[in-house]
């Protein structure tokens, strides 16, 4: 064998050895990469599982405060318990605060085909100085049939025709970010309005116990909602009786009330360096049983 043909199988010979020395690199690096990955992902996978327990944890601590408040009062108020909120409770590596919101202080845009809960959200929009066209459009979408209830409405014909096209729900809104989604619903218009609507199943009262000065002003002309807020400031009202003979003026007996079936309780949990937000919408029935309705939970962050 001539010396140049061994020093070629010397030189090959190199070249894999080299190639099984950086095979193996890769393949370790890669084994460490996919443990390291595989470690996150089993603490992240922990780390949500103990945020969601706490999370639940939140809803049974409103249920239980509103079981609670049932018992206690006949009426519901800003100055009962469950409307305090829930101060910050740590633990062992995080913490969790929240609240609970009494969603019948605002105008449920499921009842928006009563034309009393129509009237209220044109006065509102009247107040807020924002555009009301959108509404006969709302009425088109929660409806169950397909005929427009007027040129500002829309049904199908006008979605399917949009560059993204969509249909339109025949039926309530599931959340009242669905509220988007309509026609004449711009992000400006929806930030304006959201504070001051929901999105309920049924038909629901308001009550005047917890409704803004925006809200409130929607139940009639020449209101003082100073004088309103100052009253119910000092007592809340115990009926409408209590109401009228206070401030001089009749509410309507329908869609106006005292009491309160429907509360959102909201909250964070925050655990090691991450957060998990949480919305759950909680009915209260005649009988102080609450349910829950609905549960949104905000990603890790």
């Amino acid at each position: 064998m001539t010396n140049c043909k061994l020093r070629q199988q010397q030189g090959i010979a190199l070249l894999m050895a080299m190639l099984v020395v950086a095979l193996a690199s890769v393949t370790a690096v890669t084994l460490m990469h996919e443990q390291s990955l595989s470690v996150r992902r089993s603490e992240h996978n922990r780390n949500s599982d103990q945020a969601m327990m706490y999370s639940l944890g939140l809803e049974d601590y409103a249920r239980s405060i509103l079981q609670k408040d049932f018992k206690n009062s006949k009426t519901d108020h800003l100055g009962e318990d469950w409307a305090l909120g829930v101060p910050v409770l740590p633990f062992d590596g995080g913490y969790l605060t929240g609240g609970i919101q009494d969603e019948q202080a605002k105008i449920n845009l499921n009842d928006v085909l009563v034309q009393e809960t129509e009237d209220r959200l044109r006065a509102l929009c009247n107040t807020l100085a924002i555009r009301s066209e959108f509404i006969d459009a709302l009425k088109d979408w929660v409806d169950d049939d397909l005929d427009t209830v007027s040129p500002d409405g829309a049904e199908d014909d006008y979605y399917t025709g949009l560059e993204q096209p969509y249909r339109t729900a025949n039926g309530p809104l599931s959340d009242v970010t669905e509220l988007r989604l309509v026609k004449g619903v711009d992000a400006e218009l929806y930030q304006a309005l959201e504070p001051f609507v929901t999105a309920l199943p049924g038909q629901t009262a308001l009550n005047i116990n917890t409704v803004s000065e925006q809200v409130y002003l929607t139940l009639g002309n020449n209101l003082d909602a100073k004088k309103f807020i100052n009253e119910r400031e000092k007592d809340p009202f115990s009926s409408l009786e209590d109401y009228k003979k206070r401030m001089n003026h009749t509410l309507p007996k329908n869609g106006v009330s005292v009491k309160t079936e429907y509360f959102l309780a909201s909250g964070q949990v925050t655990f090691a360096d991450r957060t998990l937000y949480v919305k759950t919408l909680i009915h209260r029935d005649g009988k102080g049983v609450t349910t829950l309705i609905s549960r949104k939970l905000g990603a890790f962050s």
